[in-house]
């Protein structure tokens, strides 16, 4: 009986060492899937924000030559050629003026024209995010921004709000493009690395190996052109610890771009925790020992089952104190982006259930990057966390703050009336414009643009709430910021 015992006590700590590494590495994989989703999440966020606002720039200024359409012909065409060629605000525009009499092109740096105006227009409307034509007299002439021009500045934001990221547990994100789907020599290059900045620009190839032989960018690429994302486990040498490190990583394709967002994060940290459970299973070993000796039936009726039961709680306690760390943004307090979208998509349940939605608010902190560059990080973070406890001592205990990702934050107003809706606004600008935030550098103020939504009945999910505020936040920031718009 007492051999059997202790075989059974070895057994069940043999068995809460696995569940609890089992725990561990599904947070894990959770918390990479979520980073990269979140980070394609925001990619799809810039692309939009940015065609509207190349949408916006080549409408101004179509607006600007439309007025000089009362000019002659000539004096039209010396105003248009003059206005791009020596107005550096407009050089991401491309123009085109063609006269309709010569049949030929008056004014085209970038050589987009065709044989006929016609043909110009016919061959080129694809290429562009937005562009407006419009005819003076004998000429015509097109303006617009093109898709390479807009996409290239939106992978410059990605490429700089990447390296300005920091995780903890030595976790990092990089991205490849993908030359070639049927791998091989120099199938993908290099485009954004947080870590390793040599390795922009660099070429990779599918025959390349691990430390143990293994094959991960050939793995990555198979499992990229079957499912379109995969976990992924590799080994490295660390230098830094003179041994090797196992790592886990998560990639998935977007495939506009053709890029592979992967994030990676190391698994050593995982034996110091197994080593500390271990030993605690093992004192407790010991202690059961010792009184099974004075009472074994006793024991062998009782102590399994409390054996069992202790070690269940402890490990839900664990992974409970885990998750909720998940759920809370280290530095403001703040609900996380993960736990966020769990709160919208139960709020948007009851809405469609009861017919009862609270109010949806979109924030951002107006000029926040200059705050980054003048005073530095450390004042950046006083005033994001001093922004969300002034936000929360305005908003009530029920409703909810989410850092939705940098300097935005999402509120969700439970129970917000559409009426209330402006002078609740007008009193929060109030409130966060009082705001008196100190550093080093002395005394910081600041501001914050708002954009304001509810659920409609016609929505598929909470996710078109957002966008709307998101809409809502731009066009605040469009008529100066520190204010406040609303679509309903």
């Amino acid at each position: 009986m007492v051999c059997f015992y202790l075989f059974s006590i070895d057994k069940v700590g043999e068995i809460y060492i696995g569940k609890s590494k089992e725990a561990i590495y599904s947070i894990k994989k959770d918390f990479l899937k979520d980073t990269v989703n979140n980070l394609i999440s925001e990619i799809d966020t810039k692309r939009i924000r940015r065609s509207l606002y190349e949408e916006a720039l080549v409408n101004r200024t179509f607006a600007a030559i439309h007025l000089k359409t009362d000019l002659s012909d000539k004096e039209f065409a010396d105003f248009f050629t003059g206005f791009f060629m020596d107005n550096p605000d407009y050089e991401s525009i491309t123009a085109v003026l063609w006269d309709e009499a010569e049949k030929k092109p008056v004014y085209d740096p970038h050589n987009i024209s065709g044989t006929t105006w016609e043909d110009t227009v016919f061959k080129n409307s694809e290429t562009f995010t937005s562009y407006q034509i419009s005819r003076k007299g004998t000429y015509r002439f097109l303006i617009g921004v093109t898709k390479e021009h807009t996409e290239t500045l939106v992978k410059e934001e990605i490429s700089n709000s990447v390296k300005g990221i920091t995780f903890a547990g030595n976790s990092h994100i990089w991205i490849n493009e993908i030359l070639n789907y049927g791998g091989g020599k120099n199938y993908a290059i290099g485009r954004v690395y947080q870590d390793m900045p040599e390795n922009e620009g660099k070429y990779f190839s599918t025959d390349i190996s691990d430390v143990t032989g293994s094959f991960p960018y050939l793995t990555e690429l198979q499992g990229i052109n079957r499912n379109g994302e995969l976990f992924l486990t590799y080994r490295i040498n660390d230098f830094e610890k003179g041994k090797e490190s196992e790592r886990l990583a998560y990639s998935k394709l977007y495939k506009d771009y053709d890029w592979v967002i992967t994030m990676g994060i190391s698994l050593d940290d995982l034996d110091p925790y197994l080593e500390q459970i271990d030993g605690e299973s093992g004192d407790m070993v010991s202690r059961l020992t010792f009184l099974l000796v004075l009472l074994l039936v006793l024991i062998l009726f009782i102590g399994l089952s409390s054996v069992s039961m202790i070690e269940n709680l402890y490990h839900w306690k664990t992974k409970h104190l885990m998750e909720s760390e998940l759920n809370v943004d280290s530095l403001t307090g703040a609900g996380t982006r993960r736990s966020g979208e769990k709160d919208l998509q139960e709020a948007f349940n009851k809405y469609k259930k009861l017919g009862e939605g609270p109010g949806i608010m979109m924030c951002d902190l107006d000029h926040f990057k200059d705050i980054n560059d003048k005073h530095g990080h450390s004042a950046g973070d006083l005033v994001l966390e001093e922004f969300v406890n002034v936000t929360k001592d305005f908003l009530r205990s029920s409703d909810k703050i989410i850092r939705w990702g940098g300097d935005e934050f999402i509120m969700i107003l439970y129970g917000m009336k559409e009426k209330a809706v402006v002078d609740f606004c007008d009193k929060y600008l109030a409130k966060i414009a009082d705001l008196k935030v100190g550093d080093a550098n002395g005394e910081l103020t600041i501001n914050v643009s708002v954009g304001i939504s509810f659920f409609r009945d016609t929505d598929k999910d909470y996710s078109e709430a957002v966008k709307r505020a998101d809409e809502a936040l731009y066009q605040s920031k469009e008529k100066g910021r520190n204010q406040a718009c609303i679509i309903k």
